[in-house]
C-alpha cells in the first residue's frame, strides 16, 4: 500500500483503510445501493470487530460485501495510480457479475453429490461395489492431546487401511472431527481411491458438508478444506450414523501412534479387529 496523507476522493487527512472502504462520501452510496449497510464498519469498531459482527450477517449479504470492498479499493488504486474514475451503476456492476461467476465456480468446484436423506443407520453398512467408505472420529483429552481415527472399507467390510493421528492442540469438538474428517479424504486421495463415502457421527459436520454451507469462522476453513479436497474425486457422498455404527473410528482416535500419525494398510491394530469383526458380522 502507499503512504497518501490525504484521501484521494474528499482530502480527508490521515487515510485509512476504513476511511476508503466504508466512510468516504465516494463509497457510502455503494454500500446502500448494493443492500449492504449492515456490513459497514460502525464508529469505534476495529477491522477485526467487524470481521466478528459479520458472522452475524447473512450469507449473501456478507459474500456481496467482501466483494464490494475488493472492488472499492481496486477503484481506490486506479485514482492514485492512473488517475481514473468509475461511475457507481459500473461498480455495482462489476460486484453482482463477480458474485454471480463466485456462485458458478462454487457449483463447478463443488459438484459433489449429496447422498439421499434417510433415517441414520445405528450400525455400520457396507458400500456398493466399487466404493470404499471411511469412517472417521475425534477424541479430545483434558492435557490438550486431540487424537484422530480413520478407517477405510470395501463392500465385504474388509479393510483396505486404518490410522490414527495425534497433535497438541485446544481444538472445539467439531473442528477436531472435522480434522479427522479431512486426515480421511487426503488419505482416501493418496491411496488412488476414486469413488468414496465418507461417513461420520456428527450430524452438524455431515449437514454442513452435504448443503455445501461454508462461512467465516474457523470450522468453516475446515469445512473448506475437506470440499476442496473431495471434489478431486470421481464420486463422493456423506452419510450419517449413529455412534454405534461409528465404533471402529471411535477407538481408532484414542489408539496411541508410534510418532504424529501411524496408517496400517490392508489391516487394522490387533485391538482393533474384534470392532471391526463385529461390524463385518453384522453385514446382512
Amino acid at each position: 500500500m502507499v503512504d497518501v496523507a490525504h484521501c484521494q476522493w474528499c482530502g480527508e487527512e490521515d487515510e485509512t483503510a476504513a476511511h476508503v472502504i466504508f466512510h468516504c462520501v465516494r463509497v457510502k452510496e455503494l454500500w446502500e445501493e448494493s443492500e449492504c449497510a449492515a456490513a459497514v464498519l460502525q464508529e469505534g469498531e476495529s477491522m477485526c470487530d467487524i470481521l466478528v459482527r459479520w458472522g452475524e450477517v447473512g450469507r449473501k449479504v456478507k459474500q456481496r460485501a467482501a466483494i464490494l470492498a475488493w472492488v472499492i479499493w481496486m477503484e481506490r488504486n486506479d485514482k492514485i495510480f492512473s488517475d481514473k474514475t468509475t461511475p457507481n451503476d459500473v461498480l455495482l456492476a462489476r460486484v453482482y457479475k463477480a458474485v454471480e461467476e463466485h456462485g458458478l465456480y462454487s457449483k463447478k468446484v463443488y459438484a459433489i453429490s449429496a447422498a439421499k436423506q434417510q433415517a441414520s443407520s445405528n450400525k455400520w453398512n457396507p458400500p456398493p461395489v466399487g466404493v470404499v467408505k471411511l469412517n472417521s472420529d475425534a477424541s479430545l483429552s483434558e492435557e490438550g492431546w486431540v487424537g484422530m481415527g480413520v478407517i477405510a472399507r470395501d463392500s465385504e467390510g474388509n479393510v483396505l487401511f486404518a490410522a490414527t493421528r495425534r497433535v497438541k492442540a485446544w481444538w472445539p469438538p467439531e473442528i477436531a472431527e472435522g480434522k479427522a474428517m479431512l486426515l480421511a479424504v487426503k488419505l482416501a486421495k493418496r491411496f488412488g481411491y476414486d469413488n468414496v463415502i465418507l461417513e461420520s457421527d456428527n450430524q452438524v459436520l455431515i449437514t454442513r458438508l452435504t448443503k455445501v454451507s461454508v462461512y467465516l469462522s474457523d470450522f468453516d476453513v475446515v469445512l473448506e478444506d475437506i470440499l476442496s479436497t473431495s471434489s478431486a474425486f470421481m464420486s463422493f457422498l456423506w452419510s450419517h450414523v449413529k455412534r454405534d455404527g461409528n465404533i471402529v473410528a471411535h477407538h481408532l482416535a484414542k489408539l496411541m501412534p508410534f510418532g504424529v500419525e501411524q496408517v496400517w494398510v490392508n489391516h487394522c491394530p490387533v485391538m482393533i479387529s474384534p470392532y471391526v469383526l463385529s461390524d463385518k458380522l453384522s453385514i446382512d
